[in-house]
């Protein structure tokens, strides 16, 4: 029961981490790291005793069979949100390695000429609209560049997110196929230790003669 409460918890807290909006901080992601190391270490406690356990039992092996698919099954969950939490971390250094870039190309001015200390003629009107349409032409263009590179970073992210959902629903299958074989298995122990202890004791052979008193 112990077990089956961690993996609850397990599960509800990459439930709530899906339902928030955006990528969740630093400082959230270290605790849920912090949080996830707990379960392991309970997890891993918890299959230590139940291996203890099987030593007392019988069908020994069988029993730590199922011990430790159990221990398996609950640490899947845990591992892939860890997968989930680095990759979340792997698209913030992304984003802002490319802020930064984008940032550095936009301070990135040429620097106005000096003027000359005799006065110059007044520009041509139509090489100055032409300069102003090429400038609003580079400047449009860079803009497309900004949008494109933000759509398709937006894609990469989204499906990644995906692959992170799709991977957390198999290890929930997985663990809940786990537990099923892992019950009928102990059905099937327990069916045959009471088998065991309902045998009549063997019928003694005609004409023996029964044991001295």
């Amino acid at each position: 029961m112990h077990r089956l409460w961690i993996a609850a918890v397990c599960l509800a807290a990459y439930g709530t981490g899906q339902a928030q909006t955006g990528t969740p901080s630093a400082q959230t992601r270290a605790a849920e790291r912090a949080a996830i190391a707990d379960k392991r270490a309970a997890i891993t406690q918890a299959q230590m005793a139940g291996e203890q356990a099987c030593r007392q039992r019988f069908a020994v092996e069988d029993c730590l069979e199922d011990v430790r698919n159990q221990a398996r099954a609950e640490l899947a969950p845990l591992r892939a949100r860890e997968l989930t939490l680095n990759q979340q971390e792997r698209q913030e250094r992304a984003a802002a390695r490319l802020q930064a870039i984008e940032a550095k190309q936009a301070q990135t001015v040429p620097p106005a000429p000096l003027q000359a200390h005799t006065r110059k003629p007044p520009p041509d009107a139509a090489a100055l609209e032409q300069t102003q349409g090429a400038r609003a032409a580079e400047a449009a263009a860079r803009a497309t560049q900004q949008r494109q590179r933000q759509a398709e970073h937006a894609q990469r992210v989204q499906a990644q997110q995906a692959q992170a959902a799709q991977r957390q629903q198999q290890a929930e299958h997985d663990w809940l196929e786990k537990q099923r074989q892992a019950k009928e298995r102990q059905e099937r122990v327990q069916a045959e230790q009471n088998r065991q202890r309902g045998q009549p004791l063997p019928v003694p052979p005609a004409g023996a003669t029964p044991p001295e008193r």
